[in-house]
């Protein structure tokens, strides 16, 4: 079990993470899927694909989490042109740091929408269902995401 927790828990907190924008939460939602794991008396029906098993246990969770909250938090769109140098602009690490932290200032649906779409490659239609909500909305969300996304990232078009 230290093995599985070792190989996964860093890819899965990264998962949680994006969905949940709380490091803590993220935290929590990996150890628990882990415990859940522990706590199974064999793995044997998971064992063919162990790592997609933990992944989408850790998305559900983390989706239960937002649905037990019951908000949605507007975040505020910060304006990032002046605090960074010129010259960082071009570091490949700045620029990775600087797109994950504008996905982090998208308000929540918009973000679970975008995770879905882009890292966790999933159709509209199949975030629709998930999110139960519709395809047009789906496609709002996108296009709100890649609106802000553009405003909070004008910084490394310089």
């Amino acid at each position: 079990m230290k093995d599985i927790f070792k190989t996964f828990y860093q890819p899965l907190w990264i998962a949680s993470y994006r969905m949940l924008a709380d490091r803590s939460l993220a935290e929590d939602m990996v150890q628990e899927v882990m415990a859940k794991l522990w706590q199974m008396d064999s793995l044997d029906h998971v064992r063919t694909n162990l790592g997609g098993y933990l992944h989408r246990s850790v998305i559900n969770q983390s989706l239960n989490k937002i649905k037990e909250r019951k908000r949605w938090i507007l975040d505020e769109e910060p304006d990032h042109a002046d605090q960074f140098p010129l010259q960082a602009a071009s570091d490949p690490s700045f620029i990775q740091k600087s797109i994950e932290q504008a996905i982090q200032t998208l308000p929540d649906r918009c973000r679970l929408v975008f995770v879905f779409s882009r890292y966790e490659l999933l159709s509209n239609q199949e975030i629709a269902d998930l999110l139960e909500i519709s395809i047009k909305t789906v496609e709002n969300q996108m296009t709100k995401a890649f609106r802000l996304l553009r405003e909070n990232l004008a910084h490394l078009r310089r």
